[in-house]
């Protein structure tokens, strides 16, 4: 049994000296990889404008999510404030109605 314990603590030396030339070879290769690939060409003016008119359009998109959000929460906080006897009344049924012509209030 004393002899098999060398014996392992050589091979594991070894197998992990395999396992790092391994990665710095591997480490390389993808270097060499990435440094060939060279940088993305640059893009023609027409695209250009296009990323921009993107970029600016998603700008909006995100101010109006942000309005919309503060005044979900705006609301919220209101309908929670509120006293719950208070509550908003029943919508008018219009399809009953026998008026002709746009509900009052309403022109």
């Amino acid at each position: 049994m004393t002899e098999q314990r060398p014996a392992v603590s050589v091979l594991s030396f070894f197998v992990i000296f395999a396992v790092i030339i391994g990665l710095v070879t591997l480490g390389e290769v993808a270097t060499k990889w990435i440094e060939a690939r060279g940088v993305a060409p640059p893009l023609d003016p027409a695209r250009e404008r296009e990323v921009s008119q993107l970029r600016e359009q998603v700008e909006e998109l995100a101010d109006r999510v942000e309005r919309l959000t503060e005044e979900q929460r705006f609301l919220t906080r209101l309908l929670e404030a509120s006293p719950r006897g208070t509550a908003l009344p029943e919508p008018e049924d219009h399809r009953t109605s026998t008026a002709s012509g746009p509900p009052e209030g309403r022109d």
